[in-house]
């Protein structure tokens, strides 16, 4: 029998419209789990306010209204993006930690999803690798396992995230798989391909497509950017028993205007279609 697959969506999908929108809108999209970001964005050409999110920074009634909202829509979270903060600092370890204490209590998540940072030297290598392990320590008193994403730096492809790995070598410390990421920030590098060197270490994906250039912010609805091949995707992590959370993005397409809510909410619809014709709801 197959494993049913947690199929969710970053709620970054939804843009300025934030989390609130997500809540209300993703089960008409065809699945009902959200990523939920704990922090506003803005980078390349995607901005959401803060206003938009709901951060560790909220009150208990804020986000007890929030908590309902989600209970009355019938949607679950399968994690938190807990990133932006720099951990180079102490007080950018303590700011993560927040949130994932945050996400704990409020959420009851088994996996965050964070960065890893960019270092610019050995030594603030070196110091990013102990506080990654200290951060590790935190999640996983609370039984909750930190997922880096594929960003420039110590986890841009297969090479570096082997490497990081190895050096932090904590269990409670593992990979968000991008796979719209890898080609952006690796001319030339094949998502497939990458991902095959690490699967093992995989906790949570990113499904992102692209067109396969180097630094271009095109990111469609699944299946439209075509440099990603999405069923290859699934029958390699199916082989190393990972069933999710697979986590659609969708952060645009450079020079477009701002996506309305209905357009965003399409996109999303097309891309749950795409992964159902992937055999990602085989099982159910």
């Amino acid at each position: 029998m197959i494993a049913k697959r947690l199929l969710s969506c970053f709620t970054n999908a939804y843009g300025a419209a934030g989390v609130r929108a997500a809540a209300e809108n993703i089960r008409a999209a065809g699945i009902d789990h959200l990523e939920l970001a704990l922090r506003g964005h803005n980078f390349g050409g995607l901005v959401i306010p803060e206003s938009a999110v709901i951060t560790e920074k909220a009150d208990d009634a804020t986000t007890q209204a929030f908590c309902d909202l989600l209970r009355r829509h019938g949607v679950g979270v399968s994690g938190c993006n807990v990133g932006g903060a720099d951990i180079r600092t102490i007080e950018g370890v303590e700011l993560m930690e927040r949130r994932i204490r945050f996400a704990k209590r409020w959420f009851d998540v088994p996996v965050v999803v964070s960065g890893a940072g960019q270092p610019a030297d050995a030594a603030e290598r070196s110091l990013i690798v102990r506080h990654l392990r200290r951060i590790g320590d935190t999640a996983g008193e609370l039984g909750i396992t930190v997922a880096l994403e594929t960003h420039k730096g110590p986890t841009q492809n297969a090479s570096a995230m082997l490497a990081l790995m190895e050096e932090v070598d904590h269990p409670q410390i593992r990979l968000n798989f991008d796979t719209g990421n890898i080609a952006y920030y690796n001319k030339g590098y094949d998502p497939v391909e990458e991902l095959k060197r690490v699967a093992p270490l995989v906790r949570n994906v990113h499904l992102k497509d692209n067109r396969g250039g180097f630094e271009d912010w095109y990111f469609p609805a699944l299946g439209e950017g075509g440099a990603v091949d999405f069923r290859r995707v699934r029958e390699i992590l199916d082989d190393v028993g990972f069933f999710g959370p697979y986590t659609i993005e969708i952060e645009g397409i450079g020079g477009e205007p701002d996506p309305d809510l209905p357009t965003r909410q399409e996109r999303i619809h097309r891309s749950v279609e795409h992964l159902r014709a992937c055999g990602y709801f085989d099982g159910e």
